[in-house]
């Protein structure tokens, strides 16, 4: 049995990643710096995360804190994927206006 990956509109393969199997971790954001409490699994390698409303991120170790005014923008709704690097299991959030809730998605 042969498994053929969806192709882009160049008809070059698209690899594809699935969802952790641990689940996602969602993250209240606040004009205060928050991370994800739980580190992300060391066999991690990529997530993707998405936020109800406009903030920004940052990817580090258990002490990441994000910048209300560096930090990269994560535009309401919109799915970012996110390579690890070594050492990076948290990602920190703080909102750019109203409170909302971030989703980081393992990807596998």
């Amino acid at each position: 049995m042969s498994l053929l990956l969806p192709v882009d509109d160049n008809g070059h393969p698209i690899q594809c990643l699935g969802f952790d199997y641990r689940g996602t971790q969602s993250i209240s954001v606040s004009a205060v710096s928050g991370r994800n409490p739980q580190p992300i699994a060391s066999d991690i390698e990529l997530v993707t995360i998405i936020a109800t409303g406009a903030c920004r991120f940052e990817v580090g170790d258990a002490q990441v804190t994000a910048d209300p005014a560096t930090s990269p923008f994560l535009y309401p709704g919109v799915y970012v994927d996110v390579p690890l690097g070594r050492g990076e299991t948290h990602i920190a959030f703080v909102t750019d206006g109203e409170a909302c809730v971030a989703h980081v998605i393992g990807r596998i």
